[in-house]
Order: C-alpha cells, then structure tokens, then sequence
C-alpha cells in the first residue's frame, strides 16, 4: 500500500503544481495584456491585416499588368524584326539595278519579270567568276517589260537576255494595263 499512496501523492501534488503553474501562466498573461505596448500592438493587427490584403492583391494586379506588358514586349519585338527586315528588303531593292525592256509608253502593258542566269550561278557554285556577268545574276533580278501582250513581252526577253547565255525567266506577270492607264490619263485632261 505504500506504493500505491506514494503514487497517489505524487499525482496529488503533480496535479495541485499544474494547476498553480496554470494560474501564474494567467496572472503574467493578464499582467502583459494590461501594458499599453501590447495594447497598442494588439489594436494595429486589423490594419495590419488589411494593409496585407491590400498589398496581396496589387501583387496580384501587379503580375497581371507584367504578363500583358511581355506579352506586348513579345509582339513589339516581332513588329520590330518584320519592319527591320522589311527596311533592309526595301533598301537592297533600292539598291538593286532597275532593268527595263521596251519603250515607256502609257498605251502599253507594264509586266513585270523575274529572271536568273544559270552561268553566274554555276560560277558562284565553283567558286569561279563569270566574265563579264554582274553577280547579282546569281539571285533573281526583277525586269519591267513594256509591250502590248505577254506573247510580245517574252519575246522581247529573250531578245534581250537569250537563253544560250545563260538567262532563265523564272516568272512574268501584268503590273498594270497600259490601256486602263492612257482612258485614266484622258479622263483626268478631260
């Protein structure tokens, strides 16, 4: 039995120092909510927390507004890269020789041709130069033709760039009608 009372003692006094560590917990918890520093601070949470919430969602706008300025950083850039590359065509067919065949006549048909010499090409390939041949044979080169039909237009071509030297029409199409632009020209004098 004096186990037993040693336990039950033990679990008396276990019990009875629980409870007074309990109420001094309370006392000194009740002592620092009395001070005014823990007042003040207990009173600034709700700001706190909407200042918080506040501060969450302008991240969140934030983020919004930064996706949709890259994706117009994106769309900028791609503008950008179509116009420079738009800029250096405009300046290398500037810079390109006008080649006309015909006589400008506004009663005739403006067609427009592409053309290549296979000789410089072949040259370019090898690595050699074609005499007497602008390299810039090599890549197509745009031809204005005036004449009063297709049929007309190729034959013209070929008079002046014949196939045996090497010239090759890749492709000829109207650019406007000379007609439309002579009844054009009569009606403005009219």
């Amino acid at each position: 039995m004096g186990l037993m009372h040693a336990i039950t003692l033990a679990g008396t006094l276990a019990v009875v120092a629980g409870l007074i560590i309990l109420v001094l917990g309370k006392l000194g918890e009740a002592a620092v909510e009395r001070q005014p520093d823990f007042r003040r601070a207990l009173s600034r949470l709700p700001l706190g927390a909407q200042i918080e919430n506040r501060l969450e969602g302008r991240e969140a706008e934030l983020r919004t507004e930064l996706t949709a300025l890259q994706a117009a950083l994106g769309e900028a850039r791609r503008r950008r890269y179509a116009l420079d590359k738009d800029l250096e065509d405009a300046r290398r067919s500037a810079q390109a020789p006008v080649r006309v065949v015909g006589r400008e006549d506004a009663g005739l048909n403006r067609f427009v041709a592409w053309m290549v010499n296979r000789l410089v090409q072949q040259a370019q390939g090898d690595t050699k130069t074609a005499v007497a041949l602008d390299p810039e044979w090599a890549g197509p080169q745009m031809i204005e033709v005036w004449s009063e039909n297709l049929a007309d237009a190729r034959r013209d071509l070929q008079r002046y760039f014949p196939a045996p030297l090497g010239y090759v029409l890749l492709s000829i199409q109207l650019a406007n009608s000379g007609k439309a632009d002579a009844a054009a020209q009569k009606e403005s004098t009219a």
